[in-house]
């Protein structure tokens, strides 16, 4: 059988008796004498008076049950405390969980510094030579732009986990980030190393020690370089690379290798996008090899808006099928795959002029998206370009590359490359035999036929 004890901090008799009340036990230790609401009706307490009487007229505490650490008595704030206490049986009073939380903080505390010391010991700071865009491929180049151009990189020159970064700009497109954050991480030259002050969980643990691996996602990087400050490291690389893009020449291998880029690219948000239409009529598939080389088919012709027209069309018409019934959901969705791929070869085979679809407001571009379409290929609108008439903009060859495509800027009656000059007014003549007004003939094709 439990008993109370009371010690009081007011004088007031009316609200000592109305707590000695509110505190007294009935014989069987466990039920009380008084309800709380008899309590306030003998004294004549609101309810509000009867808890403060309770909270800081004095302090009660249990007599027969003692904290199982200090074996000193345990304190009750209110009866449903006294309650929850006595059916525990065995008490921790409030000041030896304090003490005792204070204790597993400062183990923790300790385990954190013995493993970053490990950390520190596996994945040491490295100082290298100073990275040069010209050995750098296109992807490196863009990718290093996209992570290290991020402002929080300017406080200790530690990129943010990729898998964190905001949902309007992610680092990389949702259904490659992994893959791009691995290419990055092993491309030749090394450009970026793990920083030992990562998040600990974020390292493969064996034993207590890391075995040299981590969780692609969640670790933070820093660049190689010739600085002892890793803040120091970025801003020089930065300033070269946005003097790459804007005013040229570009390396001789990025010739070779926007084109696979801008394909992958592409392909990542027609992908993406066909998983959200698909899902805003409760529809899903898994995309394999299948589907992915029938978009890679329609983006080599068309542009990706127009890639997404079909996308658009095709899911709309998986949902009807379905909505007819006969099928299931994944055979209507499987179904999407063969719609885009017919839409695409109708359109090719007749010529007809696709409307192109503007990038929806749900499926932003990447970091790595808008450095690459904007920054580095100057493309206004990435979506109204098919890659086969795509071309590098003017700056990116040098004088020594004059052979590569680019967007030359020539006057009207200058003739492109392969193409007839554009035609002027003293070209224009009358046609011999029906006065039809032509270019560059005596006689238009209808007249040479007869």
């Amino acid at each position: 059988m439990a008993r109370i004890g009371l010690e009081h901090y007011t004088d007031v008799p009316g609200e000592v008796a109305a707590l000695e009340a509110y505190w007294l036990l009935a014989e069987d230790g466990e039920t009380w004498v008084q309800t709380v609401t008899e309590v306030r009706a003998a004294f004549g307490l609101k309810a509000q008076e009867l808890t403060r009487i309770v909270q800081s007229g004095g302090t009660a505490f249990i007599v027969d049950i003692a904290c199982t650490e200090c074996g000193g008595f345990t304190e009750v704030a209110h009866r449903t405390e006294f309650a929850s206490l006595v059916r525990q049986g065995n008490i921790v009073c409030s000041s030896c969980q304090l003490l005792a939380q204070q204790e597993r903080a400062e183990a923790e505390r300790k385990a954190a510094q013995q493993r970053r010391e490990v950390l520190l010991a596996r994945f040491p700071i490295h100082s290298t030579d100073p990275l040069a865009v010209d050995s750098l491929s296109l992807f490196q180049a863009v990718a290093l732009h996209a992570m290290f151009g991020d402002p929080a990189v300017e406080d200790a020159g530690l990129t943010t986990p990729t898998s964190i970064w905001p949902k309007d700009r992610r680092w990389a497109p949702e259904n490659i980030l992994c893959d791009l954050e691995r290419r990055l991480l092993h491309a030749e030259p090394r450009t970026v190393r793990v920083h030992p002050d990562s998040h600990q969980d974020a390292f493969v643990w064996k034993d207590d020690a890391p075995d040299g691996s981590h969780y692609l996602g969640q670790v933070s990087y820093y660049l190689y370089g010739p600085e002892e400050q890793l803040r120091a490291r970025s801003p020089h690389l930065l300033h070269t690379l946005n003097q790459t893009f804007r005013e040229g020449p570009w390396p001789s291998q990025w010739h070779d290798q926007w084109r696979d880029l801008w394909n992958e690219l592409t392909l990542s948000y027609a992908s993406t996008y066909l998983d959200m239409k698909l899902g805003e009529h409760h529809l899903e598939m898994k995309q394999g090899d299948g589907t992915l080389a029938a978009l890679k088919d329609a983006l080599a012709t068309f542009s990706l808006g127009q890639v997404f027209n079909f996308i658009y069309r095709a899911t709309k018409d998986s949902a009807a099928y379905y909505q007819r019934g006969g099928v299931n959901k994944r055979q209507a969705a499987n179904s999407t795959v063969g719609r885009i791929s017919a839409a695409a070869d109708r359109a090719r085979a007749n010529g007809w002029e696709i409307k192109s679809f503007g990038r929806p407001w749900s499926l932003p571009l990447s970091a790595i998206g808008e450095t690459f379409f904007s920054k580095v290929m100057w493309q206004a609108d990435m979506m109204l370009v098919p890659v086969r008439e795509v071309v590098v903009p003017q700056h990116a060859a040098a004088v020594a590359h004059a052979d590569v495509p680019q967007q030359a800027q020539k006057s009207p009656g200058e003739a492109s490359d392969g193409w007839p000059p554009e035609p002027s007014d003293d070209d224009i003549e009358d046609c011999g035999g029906c006065g039809r007004r032509i270019y560059g003939n005596e006689l238009c094709k209808e007249c040479q036929a007869v």
